[in-house]
C-alpha cells in the first residue's frame, strides 16, 4: 500500500510540473490568447450558475417581498427573512389535479418522476443493448434492412406524428398507464442503439467461441461476458437517459395526465400563476425538481466525461 501511495504521489508530481512546464513555454499570444479563452468560459460558467443562485435566494423570500424585489429590480438581492418554510409549503400546497379533479402533491410527483425514468432507463438501454448485440454480432439475412431502418427512423421528423402516437397509444390501452413509457420505450433504436452497436461491434466473437466450447449457450455469452464488458457505456448511457426523462416534461403531459412527474406538474402549476401566486414556493419546488440531475452529475461526472470520446463511447 506504501508504495502504492508513493507512485500515485511521484505520478501527481510530474503531472503538476509537467502543466507548469506547458504554461511557462506558452509564447505571449498564446497566453493571451488562453487568457480570453478563460474568460470566455468563465462567463459562460456564471450564466449557468446564476439561475440557481435566483431559484435558492427566491425561494427564501415571502410573496410580498419576493413582488417587491422583482418591481426595484432587485431580484438577487438576499431576503430580509429566510422563509425555509416555502420548501414545506411546495409539498404540501402546491398540487395540480388529475382527470377525476383528484390533487396530486409534490411528493407524488417525485415518486412519479422516479418509476417514470427508471422505466425509461430499463426499456431503452435495456432494449438497445439487445437489438445492437444481435445485429453487430449475428450474420442474417434481414440485418442489413433492419440496420438500415434504425438509421433512417432517426431521420423522420416526429413533429407531425404526434396525434397518430396519442391515437395508437389510446388503442393499444397504454394512454395514461404506467406502461406506456415503458412499452414506447423498448424500441431497441436510437441514439442509445448506435452507440452500443458500435461497443459490440470491438469485442472480438473469440470471447463467444470459448463460451460455446464450454458448453454455454448464447444467453451465457451475452449475459455473463458480453453484457458486463459493455457496463462502463450502459451506465453512462443510463445516467443521460435519466437526465433527459427526468427533464421530460412534454412525455408525461401529454401521454401521462393522471401520472404528473416533477417537469410535467411543476410546468402545469406554472401555468396556473396568470395573476397572482405563491413564486417563492413554486421556486422551491423547481430547485428540489433539479437537485437529482445536479447531484448526479456531480457524482458521475468523471464516469461520462472519461466514457465519452470525440467519436462517441468507449469501453
Amino acid at each position: 500500500m506504501k508504495t502504492e501511495k508513493k507512485k500515485r504521489s511521484f505520478v501527481k508530481r510530474i503531472g503538476k510540473r509537467e502543466s507548469e512546464s506547458i504554461l511557462t513555454k506558452r509564447s505571449t499570444p498564446e497566453k493571451i490568447l488562453f487568457g480570453i479563452v478563460f474568460v470566455i468560459f468563465a462567463l459562460y460558467a456564471l450564466t449557468l450558475v446564476l439561475p440557481f443562485v435566483f431559484m435558492f435566494i427566491s425561494s427564501l423570500k415571502s410573496s410580498l417581498e419576493y413582488i417587491d424585489d422583482l418591481i426595484a429590480g432587485s431580484t438577487l438581492g438576499l431576503p430580509d427573512k429566510w422563509m425555509f418554510s416555502n420548501y414545506v409549503l411546495a409539498f404540501t400546497e402546491m398540487s395540480v389535479q388529475d382527470s377525476m379533479g383528484k390533487d396530486v402533491y409534490l411528493p407524488q410527483m417525485l415518486l412519479n418522476s422516479i418509476w417514470y425514468t427508471a422505466e425509461c432507463i430499463f426499456a431503452s438501454v435495456g432494449a438497445s443493448a439487445l437489438t445492437g448485440y444481435c445485429l453487430s454480432k449475428y450474420r442474417f439475412k434481414l440485418r442489413g434492412f433492419l440496420y438500415g431502418i434504425a438509421i433512417f427512423s432517426m431521420t423522420i421528423p416526429i413533429i407531425g406524428s404526434s396525434g397518430a402516437a396519442m391515437k395508437l397509444a389510446y388503442n393499444l390501452g397504454i394512454y395514461n398507464t404506467p406502461l406506456y413509457p415503458l412499452l414506447t420505450g423498448f424500441s431497441g433504436f436510437g441514439f442509445n442503439f448506435l452507440i452500443l452497436y458500435g461497443f459490440f461491434s470491438g469485442i472480438p466473437w473469440s470471447y463467444a467461441e470459448a463460451v460455446f466450447m464450454d458448453g454455454g449457450g448464447h444467453g451465457t455469452t451475452f449475459f455473463k461476458i458480453m453484457l458486463p464488458q459493455a457496463w462502463p457505456a450502459m451506465l453512462t448511457l443510463s445516467i443521460m437517459t435519466f437526465i433527459s426523462a427526468w427533464n421530460n416534461y412534454m412525455t408525461p403531459l401529454l401521454y401521462l395526465p393522471d401520472f404528473p412527474t416533477m417537469a410535467s406538474g411543476i410546468y402545469r402549476i406554472k401555468l396556473t400563476f396568470t395573476r397572482g401566486g405563491n413564486y417563492p414556493a413554486y421556486y422551491a419546488g423547481l430547485l428540489v425538481s433539479t437537485l437529482p440531475v445536479v447531484l448526479l452529475f456531480i457524482c458521475f461526472s468523471d464516469i461520462i466525461m472519461k466514457n465519452f470520446t470525440v467519436g462517441g463511447l468507449k469501453g
